[in-house]
């Protein structure tokens, strides 16, 4: 059955999505409506130029169709357009019966609001994001499919991985892809509130509940939420009372305020995250059994950077093309560099290596990053000097450093607390004398 292009372009706009087609030389060919709806771009604006002219003329501030056609491998890359908008676009190289690339098709998503600052937001400080979305290897462009497919159910996500590869910007993902696009999406570190104001936060207070509370009362993150996505980090933490109540959550959207004996209904996603190994965690009873069954409904494993080492040399020409952007340079790295970096653990992941480029790109001597300004820097450096400070204050410093490792590690009061064998109020006043929390 044939149908003429008016019908296919109406077959296209149906799917939701935005659809931007270039030829193999990069020449923009077509975009549906949805594409101008989302970018703000009309289609007169960009078809007949190439993907080269556009970035150059700041219309985009990346492009996947570029790197498909560098590559000839599908790609997935976040970036900004010059109406202000961020967008997601995945990439795919169209070949003919000889092998020759003949079309790049990019599918594109309205993902503006996942960049937003914490305060205009208004969540949990420390879950700002920390990169973008940018990935070549096909372990992560399964992952971003799962996420755009789990946008549109309503069904319990639990995302695990280690810490640093994304996990709380594959759940904004899912929350900013769907249909709760437009209501709240409100995260919590399980970590890093102490126990005994875990269960006040997520489900709020009536009036006097209990010393020292709100005369007023408080509404917790699942009443914040209403409409919207509740993120729980590090759910693996969550003390085990609170775990019961949750699950009883899940079953039928109420809860229980503490003070209360009427049940508040809400309308919540729940994602879930966390950087340990969760069936290890059920195995030792630190985990319920049956709300791992109910929050894992999807479940999805972000895999570490070192397990998709391809994506190290996309994620290293983001990071180093934001910096010459932003610094006004034109600085290059050399592929022995890249090399090198990937023969590293990489244990932090992607804010790792983010911080690897940070480094080459401020201590390298000039505008191209050899090897040798890699050995140069990579070693880690003694900043404590003895002859300028006593020991009391080299005695801090090394405290703070310590802190501060730990602390970006772990992301936890009480895993900092046990890791150096202190009480947890202990490592939380030590944080705040440093300015760390």
């Amino acid at each position: 059955m044939l149908f003429d292009k008016s019908e296919l372009e109406t077959i296209v706009d149906a799917l939701g999505v935005g659809i931007y087609l270039a030829d193999s030389k990069g020449v923009t060919l077509w975009v549906n409506k949805v594409f101008e709806d989302i970018s703000l771009i009309k289609r007169e604006e960009v078809v007949g130029k190439t993907l080269r002219e556009l970035v150059d003329a700041k219309f985009f501030s990346n492009s996947a169709t570029l790197s498909v056609i560098s590559n000839k491998k599908p790609i997935i890359v976040s970036f900004n357009t010059k109406t202000g908008k961020k967008l997601l676009s995945q990439g795919k190289p169209v070949f003919d019966n000889r092998g020759n690339l003949k079309y790049v098709v990019n599918t594109i998503y309205d993902i503006s609001n996942i960049f937003l600052t914490p305060e205009e937001e208004n969540i949990n400080k420390n879950l700002a994001s920390d990169y973008n979305i940018v990935a070549q290897s096909e372990k992560m462009l399964k992952i971003v499919n799962i996420a755009v497919k789990a946008s549109n159910v309503d069904l319990p996500v639990l995302i695990c991985g280690e810490t640093g590869v994304g996990k709380e910007l594959v759940a904004k993902l899912i929350h900013y892809a769907g249909s709760r696009k437009n209501f709240p999406f409100v995260a919590v570190n399980c970590a890093a509130i102490p126990e005994s104001l875990l269960e006040s936060e997520l489900f709020g207070y009536e009036p006097g509940s209990f010393t020292g509370s709100n005369k007023k009362g408080k509404k917790g993150i699942f009443e914040i939420a209403n409409n919207g996505t509740v993120f729980l980090d590090e759910i693996a933490d969550m003390p085990m009372f609170s775990q019961a109540k949750l699950l009883r959550f899940l079953e039928d959207n109420q809860f229980l305020k503490l003070g209360s004996t009427k049940p508040t209904k809400v309308d919540v996603r729940i994602i879930a995250a966390t950087n340990v190994d969760i069936k290890k965690a059920i195995e030792e009873s630190r985990f319920r059994k049956d709300l791992y069954y109910r929050l894992s409904t999807i479940y999805i494993n972000i895999p570490p950077l070192r397990e998709r080492l391809e994506d190290v040399n996309i994620l290293t020409k983001f990071f180093l093309n934001n910096l010459n952007e932003t610094y006004k340079t034109r600085k290059v790295i050399i592929p022995d560099v890249i090399n090198a970096i990937k023969t590293q653990n990489l244990d932090g992941n992607v804010r790792e290596l983010k911080s690897i480029i940070e480094k080459l790109y401020f201590y390298s001597k000039n505008d191209t990053i050899t090897i040798e300004d890699y050995y140069e820097n990579n070693a880690v450096k003694n900043e404590l000097s003895s002859d300028k400070k006593s020991l009391k204050d080299n005695i801090e410093a090394y405290e703070k450093s310590i802190l501060q490792e730990y602390f970006e590690l772990y992301k936890s009061t009480r895993k900092l607390a046990k890791v150096l064998k202190i009480s947890q109020s202990s490592a939380f006043k030590k944080l705040k004398k440093y300015g760390l929390l």
